[in-house]
């Protein structure tokens, strides 16, 4: 894959950022370390109590003192990350941390790849500084393997190849109501092209799909039921009282919560499912043009959001800084790359409104795009 390698200074810079930035192991982190160090200790990852009487054990206090929320991802992303619990939390959060800017870096390599020297680095600093990916990097959360999915999903598209297509299917998986529509609208364009490429592609992500779910068994025998029983658990402690979403904020006016906010992103789900079908030959146009689409409707129909699920968004902000022509474009993307910082300055909390409209401002943006990355060929093509 000519030029798709991250240099080798950047990955100096990976492993210094990883080194010197500091870490915070017992905020989301620790739900993952904590899975994975039951399973090594023989406790399903979704047996909450369990899991909560071992942490008191270590951590020499009452069961009654300790807070960690259930695991609420598919087994295969506990099997994946095990190998953090063979070390000791705050070496653990610091392999994570190395991990997730490795992986963010080459994100943004692949996302950025063939523009001009200075454009690119310029686009790749400030992806690396905007606030939902210092967040997601602050608090150890989970997000960055999912953004990977989406960006090597464009390629797998754009150059035909149907075993990076599974492994990008597989990484979207890790968290499914992030890369879900992203999955489906992939699938639904593989199965619409009637091709050798689309028939072994989508051999491919049955293949991926049918070996996870197995491979899920090996971690909890029950893991279908425990999972969907974990999912509800944790909206049961959460109450999405933190989430940042357009179907909660309209809610909220209203005085509803997450049940009547539910219903809001079903009407909002329909009427997007329309406007896809009557733009459906732009949005499959071309693979970035796809994947936007699919995280952008996402990010504003979905209820149950994070401010760190937002880090998703630079994937539409790389592609359409890649295509901006009129001064008013650049405006309205500087806006919406500048809003989260606002809205924490003025709000004083990173889950806020400002990520909500600025997805919304990149997805009228990426509506008025005929095609994001056709004048960009991927390296190779």
């Amino acid at each position: 894959m000519k030029n798709a390698l991250v240099p080798s200074w950047l990955l100096l810079v990976v492993i210094l950022a990883a080194a010197l930035l500091p870490v915070q192991p017992y905020m989301d982190f620790q739900v993952m370390y904590h899975a994975d160090l039951g399973l090594l200790r023989g406790i399903s990852m979704y047996d909450h109590a369990r899991q909560v009487d071992m942490i008191a054990q270590l951590a020499n206090v009452p069961a009654s003192q300790v807070f960690v929320l259930p695991f609420p991802y598919p087994p295969w992303y506990a099997l994946g990350t095990l190998w953090l619990a063979r070390l000791p939390i705050e070496q653990a959060a610091r392999a994570w941390l190395g991990l997730n800017l490795l992986l963010l870096f080459y994100c943004m390599w692949l996302l950025t790849d063939r523009q001009p020297t200075l454009r690119r680095t310029a686009l790749m600093l400030a992806g690396l500084l905007w606030l939902p990916v210092l967040g997601t990097l602050f608090v150890g959360q989970f997000g960055v393997p999912v953004l990977l999915g989406t960006t090597l999903m464009i390629h797998a598209l754009r150059r035909e190849n149907a075993i990076l297509a599974a492994g990008a299917a597989a990484l979207l998986t890790l968290k499914p109501h992030l890369g879900g529509v992203v999955l489906l609208l992939a699938a639904v364009t593989l199965a619409q092209r009637r091709d050798r490429f689309g028939r072994n592609a989508l051999l491919a992500l049955l293949a991926a799909g049918v070996i996870l779910f197995g491979v899920g068994f090996l971690a909890s025998p029950n893991w279908p039921l425990d999972y969907f029983r974990s999912l509800a658990g944790f909206r049961d402690v959460s109450q999405c009282g933190q989430c940042v979403s357009l179907s909660m904020a309209l809610a909220g006016l209203v005085g509803g919560g997450l049940d009547q906010a539910v219903w809001i992103s079903a009407i909002t789900a329909v009427l997007l499912c329309a406007w896809l079908v009557i733009r459906w030959h732009q949005v499959t146009s071309a693979p970035g043009s796809l994947v936007m689409t699919g995280i952008l409707v996402t990010l504003i129909v979905s209820p149950y959001l994070q401010s760190y699920d937002y880090i998703l968004l630079l994937v539409p902000f790389i592609l359409l800084a890649r295509v901006m022509r009129s001064p008013m474009s650049w405006i309205a993307l500087a806006l919406a790359y500048a809003l989260p910082l606002i809205g924490l300055v003025l709000l004083g909390t990173p889950g806020n409104i400002s990520l909500i409209i600025s997805a919304c401002i990149l997805f009228v943006l990426a509506a008025r795009q005929p095609d994001p990355v056709t004048e960009n060929p991927a390296a190779g093509d």
